[in-house]
């Protein structure tokens, strides 16, 4: 018996030797932002506002010269029920956008992420100041293409090729933030994604991603189109300007049943917009944004409004933290006619 655990021991430790990983350093960094929020145009009342997001990284090198790293975001929930001592309840910290990458030098990266790595490519053109006004509390409803990041994937990057290029595909299933290692995923529907970004001049950026939701067959539904995704983009910057200008594509999932209400069911959405921005000096940066989204329903006979926005902004770094200032104009909000309305977001934001 002392011969065999012997053995063992032995195989165990000269195991361990052979794919040992030298211990990881555990870092944490993170933004902390203070927000006043003007809209006119809706029901609501200005907001006032602290957002928060920590963001827990740990890394470390292999024998073999690979590297490894994990990252786990911790912030607020904004769902829940307020008082709720039984359930979920505002302002609880959850354990979401988590992922585990392996550097392999030459061969590029592997990627296991739940609620993260997203290589959808429709900001990829926004050079705003400040941020894209389309993506911030005030919902004006425009359609954008579905992302991995909704899903729990596992993605292959490659090392930069000739160019600048790097190419990414990635599959992903049903996620639950803060799932488990032995986790199964329940039946639902899975997706596909690739994404390009070249650079084969200076200053010039190309970047395209496409994604495909694979319907899980339930045998009840009767798939007429599958949900499709893309997005590409041009950005060039010169000097103290940058410019881009991007499309963006979305397919939803149709059913025979929706094809019976064209007339309301949308067929596919196509988003267009441009950015320029001009860098004033080392402090202050200002961006002119622009975007459209137009929807087509199935029935070429129906009325469709499309949504605009401009948006003008301003940032001034005061070396700790940054002072912005971006307000946006939107028509037909949800694609609806003369729903307009203004968003003036004052923002002073810290990073650490």
């Amino acid at each position: 018996m002392k011969t065999i655990m012997k053995t063992l021991l032995v195989s165990i430790a000269s195991l361990s030797l052979m794919f040992s990983v030298n211990a990881g350093e555990l870092t944490v960094s993170g933004s902390a932002k203070a927000t006043y929020n003007f809209v006119n145009g809706a029901q609501n009342d200005n907001g006032i506002g602290v957002t928060n997001e920590l963001n827990f990284t740990a890394s470390g090198e292999m024998d073999n010269g690979y590297t490894w790293k994990y990252s786990m975001e911790l912030d607020p929930s904004s769902s829940g029920t307020q008082g709720n001592t039984s359930g979920d309840a505002p302002g609880q910290a959850i354990n979401d956008d988590t992922q585990i990458s392996l550097t392999m030098n030459d061969l590029g990266t592997l990627k296991f992420c739940v609620s993260e790595c997203g290589n959808n490519k429709k900001y990829a053109w926004d050079q705003s100041s400040y941020t894209s006004m389309s993506d911030t509390g005030f919902s004006e409803g425009i359609v954008y293409p579905n992302d991995m990041g909704s899903f729990a994937s596992i993605q292959y990057h490659s090392p930069e090729l000739p160019f600048g290029t790097t190419v990414s595909a990635a599959h992903g299933q049903q996620r639950k933030d803060g799932q488990s290692g032995n986790t199964t995923a329940a039946s639902g529907d899975s997706a596909t994604e690739f994404s390009l970004v070249t650079k084969p001049i200076d200053g010039l950026t190309l970047s395209a991603s496409y994604m495909e939701i694979n319907s899980y067959d339930d045998g009840v539904q009767s798939d007429d189109q599958i949900e499709e995704n893309g997005a590409y983009a041009v950005e060039y910057a010169a000097g103290n300007f940058s410019v881009g200008y991007g499309k963006s594509f979305k397919a939803p999932q149709l059913t025979v049943a929706n094809r019976a209400n064209g007339a309301t069911a949308a067929e596919y959405y196509e988003n267009t917009g441009y950015s320029l921005a001009y860098a004033v000096n080392d402090q202050i940066s200002v961006s002119y944004t622009s975007e459209e989204s137009e929807i087509n329903y199935q029935t070429s006979s129906t009325t469709a409004y499309d949504i605009e926005m401009d948006s003008i902004q301003v940032a001034y770094s005061l070396g700790g933290a940054t002072l912005s200032i971006a307000r946006a104009d939107y028509e037909n909000v949800s694609y609806k006619t003369n729903s307009d309305a203004t968003d003036t977001i004052v923002a002073l934001s810290f990073a650490f």
